[in-house]
């Protein structure tokens, strides 16, 4: 996917005139839906970027944005299961979490499920490489939007580790995109 993205107008052009074509097609029920882009080389965030959110979290608008990434590991199909990692689990103890094996001892105390959230995003796909880019040119380096789930375990992004939320925000899973990639164009 990132070398189509990669590959600008002329890659656009190729999957419009498959799209046309309709020999490309397959009944939904009959495919997985995978995330849009599933292999990119970064995913970067900016937290409370927008002024209701910082109001209905109570905190302070900020002056720069706070920038948080997600591992790729992280990235996840739209209909793909997100799974609680084991520190975010509430089980009855002595049962396993996962086939049969019991589950580990635990260094860190679980949190509830309830300190696991989400927040629906508009993710901006860039295509098109670059650095240091002027604002006026910055949507030239957008190739489309898609729907980005921003999911938290918020006593490790808040309460642990300094507040560092890389760790809230970057378990396995805890990143569903799509179901579709949209070109900017189409918007």
């Amino acid at each position: 996917m990132r070398a189509f993205l990669e590959s600008g107008q002329s890659g656009l052009a190729a999957a419009q005139r498959a799209l046309e074509s309709g020999r490309h097609r397959l009944p939904r029920e009959t495919v997985r839906l995978l995330a849009p882009v599933g292999d990119p080389e970064k995913v970067i965030c900016v937290g409370l970027n927008y002024r209701d959110h910082c109001l209905e979290q109570d905190v302070k608008i900020p002056k720069e944005p706070i920038i948080f990434s997600k591992f790729p590991s992280a990235i996840i199909g739209p209909f793909d299961d997100i799974v609680h990692p084991e520190e975010s689990s509430v089980s009855t103890p002595g049962t396993p979490l996962w086939g049969t094996a019991p589950p580990a001892p635990r260094r860190h105390p679980i949190f509830s499920p309830q300190e696991v959230d989400w927040e629906v995003e508009l993710a901006a796909v860039i295509g098109k490489k670059g650095r240091h880019i002027e604002e006026s040119s910055a949507l030239d380096h957008i190739v489309g939007f898609m729907v980005a789930n921003d999911v938290s375990a918020r006593d490790w992004q808040m309460r642990r580790n300094g507040r560092q939320w890389l760790l809230g925000k970057t378990f396995d899973t805890f990143c569903p995109l799509g179901p579709a990639l949209v070109t900017k164009e189409a918007v």
